[in-house]
């Protein structure tokens, strides 16, 4: 049997607690769980996405881009995230 890449199950396990508590609107929760997943591992580009979709809905929107930047600094293919990235800024790409 091949071996595939894991993902360590307590960063799993935080990563989908974080979820659960950003979609039961507790966002203080939230992101205290995603800062948990990166400090297991600070290449989890999900975990800044999601950080900075709470800081976006709270309206707090240089802390959201940086948290976007954050994100296609490790994955730079991250379509939503540079997607959120730009309309923050306030640019529209063209389909």
């Amino acid at each position: 049997m091949a071996k595939t890449k894991e993902v360590p199950s307590q960063e799993y396990e935080t990563m989908e607690m974080g979820k659960f508590y950003f979609l039961n609107n507790n966002f203080a929760e939230a992101v205290a769980q995603f800062e948990s997943v990166l400090k297991i591992n600070p290449a989890n580009a999900e975990a800044y996405y999601n950080i900075g979709l709470i800081k976006e809905s709270a309206n707090k929107i240089e802390e959201a881009k940086a948290m976007y930047l954050q994100a296609l600094s490790i994955k730079k293919d991250y379509k939503i995230a540079s997607e959120k990235l730009n309309n923050l800024m306030g640019i529209e790409k063209d389909e």
